[in-house]
C-alpha cells in the first residue's frame, strides 16, 4: 500500500512539473470581448442597503471592450446621455478604477469577491465613492 502511495505521489508530481500558473485576466469578465451590461444591484454604506429594490431605479454601468464605461440610472437609459468614463482593471490586484469625464470624479475599488453572477467592491479610502456596490449581469426581460 505504501508503495502504491509514492508511485501515485511521484506520477501526480511529474504531471505538474514545468506547468506554468497563468493570471486570471478578469478584463474580460466586464466586458465579455464586445460590451456588457451591469445592474448596480445594491450600494452599501457600512453594510446597510441604502439601494432601491426595483429594477427601474437602480443604475447601470456600461463597460465597452475599449475600455469606455457609461453610468445611468435605468429610467434614464432612453431620455439622457450618460456619465461617460473609462475603466481600468487590474487582475493581479484586484481592482477596478473609473474616471468619468465630466467632473473628474475616480472611483477606485477592490474586489471583495467573485461568483458566476455577481461582483462585490469595495471603496479604498482616494476613491470618490464612498460606498460598496454589488454589480449583478443584466438579466434577459
Amino acid at each position: 500500500m505504501k508503495l502504491w502511495t509514492i508511485g501515485f505521489g511521484f506520477l501526480l508530481a511529474s504531471c505538474t512539473l514545468g506547468t506554468s500558473m497563468e493570471s486570471v485576466n478578469y478584463d474580460h469578465l466586464f466586458h465579455d470581448s464586445n460590451s456588457k451590461v451591469w445592474v448596480v444591484n445594491k450600494l452599501m454604506v457600512d453594510n446597510a442597503v441604502i439601494s432601491p429594490n426595483a429594477l427601474y431605479d437602480k443604475h447601470l454601468i456600461i463597460f465597452y471592450r475599449n475600455r469606455n464605461c457609461d453610468y445611468i440610472p435605468f429610467r434614464d437609459l432612453t431620455r439622457e446621455a450618460p456619465r461617460k468614463g473609462d475603466f481600468f482593471v487590474d487582475s493581479d490586484k484586484r481592482t477596478l478604477d473609473i474616471k468619468f469625464y465630466d467632473n473628474r470624479e475616480e472611483w477606485k475599488l477592490d474586489f471583495v469577491y467573485l461568483t458566476e453572477d455577481s461582483i462585490l467592491l469595495s471603496p479604498r479610502k482616494d476613491s470618490d465613492i464612498q460606498m460598496s456596490m454589488q454589480l449583478k449581469p443584466f438579466q434577459e426581460l
